[in-house]
């Protein structure tokens, strides 16, 4: 596992992520274009960019100690095709519907498909109307078509330049206060016991990382993976990572680009188109990209039916709406 004839020196070889203790311990293997790349336990490669090298920790360990970690990670990468079939393993029901049922169902549930009055009313909500930060909410009750009014809300209070002027003035408590805004805006995709809850009694020493976390996921440079697995490591440091609460975010802020993740709706929702969705219950970049190509398939048919869904948050409505099969009425 040589590494490239551009490392500097002062490049630690072995390190540990705190923010991500999932990964183990990692082996430099590279550094190129203001990036160094390391081999972790976790079986994966992973990216740091520059301005992130000193959130590293070096590790000392003896030569055989560290010849037997090179090795061993050697060994984890050398096998994907294993890991893969290990993953795979895990029991898949079987469909609940199919996708011309589910179609059937969107159809009759909102005439006009995603551009309908119907699907406006319940679902998207207009823009500029309840839920979203700014006049137009003007302190009324939130209308239950809440979707494009969270979009706008996370726009507002997390652009670019008002987040880092908060990071840089260490302003923390307006920073969580404009995400705990945004959570709020989105209540109907967050769980208030799975996801809020928690979230909001998140101890306040893994503020300032969650916010770093944030900022680098949102409007950071480097590749996407890392920064995901990023967000994913501080709120599992936290104790309080689950996927909605890693995807949330993006998902409102780019919906056009980023899904928002609820596992078990996307297993069923791969089920029924036979897409090979493997992945870990704990959210990571890996598993996550499986997710959005799902989300991407899922729309590409949608288009084929003649339904044109205006982003991935549309295609996760569809999915949520339709991916399970009707309750018998209730008799009186």
């Amino acid at each position: 596992m040589a590494t490239s004839r551009s490392t500097e020196p002062s490049a630690p070889i072995i390190v540990k992520h705190p923010g991500c203790p999932q990964w183990g311990l990692g082996y430099l293997v590279e550094e190129r274009d203001e990036k160094r790349f390391y081999d972790f336990e976790d079986g994966l490669n992973h990216s740091i960019a520059k301005a992130f090298w000193s959130k590293l920790e070096p590790v000392q360990l003896g030569d055989d100690e560290a010849s037997a970690l090179e090795a061993r990670i050697r060994g984890l990468r050398d096998r994907p095709s294993a890991a893969a079939k290990k993953q795979r393993a895990r029991v898949v029901a079987p469909p609940v519907t199919s996708f011309d049922e589910q179609v059937a169902s969107f159809e009759s549930q909102f005439e006009g498909g995603f551009g309908g009055p119907q699907f406006i009313a319940e679902e998207r909500g207009a823009a500029g109307g309840e839920g979203a930060e700014g006049p137009a909410s003007g302190g009324k009750k939130k209308s239950k078509a809440f979707k494009q009014g969270a979009i706008e809300t996370a726009r507002a209070l997390l652009a670019k330049g008002e987040l880092e002027a908060l990071l840089a003035a260490g302003n923390l408590n307006d920073f969580m206060e404009r995400i705990t805004k945004v959570h709020k805006a989105a209540t109907g995709l967050l769980h208030p016991l799975g996801d809020l809850i928690p979230f909001n009694k998140m101890p306040a020493e893994h503020h300032r990382a969650y916010a770093e976390a944030v900022v680098d996921l949102l409007y950071g440079a480097g590749d996407y993976a890392a920064r995901f697995d990023r967000l994913a490591g501080v709120l599992a440091a936290a104790k309080v990572v689950t996927w909605p609460l890693v995807t949330i975010l993006g998902a409102l802020v780019y919906p056009g680009e980023h899904v928002f993740v609820k596992p078990s709706f996307y297993e069923k929702q791969a089920a029924v188109l036979g897409f090979d969705l493997a992945y870990d219950r704990a959210p990571s970049a890996e598993g996550y990209v499986r997710m959005q190509s799902l989300a991407r398939e899922l729309e590409r048919r949608l288009r084929e039916r003649g339904l044109a869904p205006r982003d991935l948050m549309d295609v996760y409505a569809f999915l949520w709406r339709t991916i399970s099969p009707s309750k018998p009425a209730t008799k009186s």
